[in-house]
């Protein structure tokens, strides 16, 4: 009986040692467990905000390459807007250089034109003219007026009785005594104009005597020097000669001539037309 109630009692020990170890074991497993959780948790927490944080690195550099990707594209249209305002610069310096060109022709179609109107007045005024006054009176019209003359003279030829022809003043304007006097054949410049029948333009900025032309234009009808016109001073805003004086010294040096001559045979003809029996009789 003694060992029945050993063997229970032992039993019943190993039965309790067993649950308590079994207790102890869960208790310890649980504990294990939920440790281990924890950890887990914490670790995939940790973990979540890693990604979190690299997700925000990502989404920051994409923004970041979505900018450098805008900036590059920006300033590849800079550039391409700094070749096209280079080229438009170059084609408006063009356009200005041809307007300017276009410009100039311009003016110098102008300056012809007004020249040539110059010249056809001159000639017709001095065509219309049918007395020696007129014809004067027309030539200082043209020097003052075309030409800027300030004092100028005209010189007719006079044949002497005997050696070279002299030079009579016939027309003065604005001119002393010392131009209006006589001038022998091939003396001073006057002299050498008409001997040679040829131009002398002087320098209007040349400091000169008063008395001393500036300029001798040599009156020719057919081969026959038969005068010449003395410039001595221009107008005060007159500061020098140009092309366009050369052609009116040319033109009056001929049709003047051709004017003066042609004024005095009418003024010694008388009536100027003779009617068609006249030319008939001629």
């Amino acid at each position: 009986m003694a060992d029945k109630a050993d063997a229970a009692a032992w039993e019943a020990v190993a039965t309790r040692s067993l649950t308590v170890q079994r207790e102890e074991f869960l208790e310890t497993f649980f504990k294990r467990g939920a440790e281990f959780t924890n950890e887990l948790l914490s670790e995939v927490h940790e973990l979540q905000m890693q990604l979190k944080a690299l997700k925000d690195e990502n989404a920051a550099l994409r923004l970041q390459l979505a900018s450098d990707d805008a900036i590059r594209d920006l300033l590849v249209k800079i550039e391409a807007l700094e070749k096209e305002k280079h080229a438009l610069s170059t084609h408006i310096e063009s356009a200005k250089m041809e307007n300017s060109d276009y410009l100039t022709k311009y003016r110098e179609v102008e300056l012809e034109l007004d020249a040539m109107a110059n010249l056809y007045v001159a000639s017709y005024q001095l065509h219309l003219a049918l007395t020696p006054p007129e014809v004067f009176s027309i030539m200082e019209q043209i020097l003052m007026q075309f030409v800027g003359a300030g004092r100028f003279a005209v010189l007719l030829r006079r044949n002497a009785a005997s050696g070279d022809p002299v030079l009579e003043p016939v027309h003065l304007f604005h001119c002393d005594e010392e131009a209006g006097r006589s001038v022998r054949w091939g003396e001073g410049r006057a002299g050498e104009a008409a001997s040679t029948g040829v131009h002398y333009l002087g320098d209007p900025g040349e400091v000169r005597d008063p008395g001393v032309p500036l300029a001798c234009i040599p009156m020719i009808f057919g081969q026959t020097v038969i005068g010449v016109i003395v410039v001595y001073d221009l107008l005060e805003q007159k500061k020098a000669f140009v092309n366009m004086d050369l052609e009116l010294f040319r033109l009056l040096g001929s049709h003047a001539a051709a004017a003066v001559a042609g004024a005095g045979l009418l003024a010694r003809a008388g009536d100027v037309f003779l009617g068609l029996d006249g030319y008939r009789r001629v």
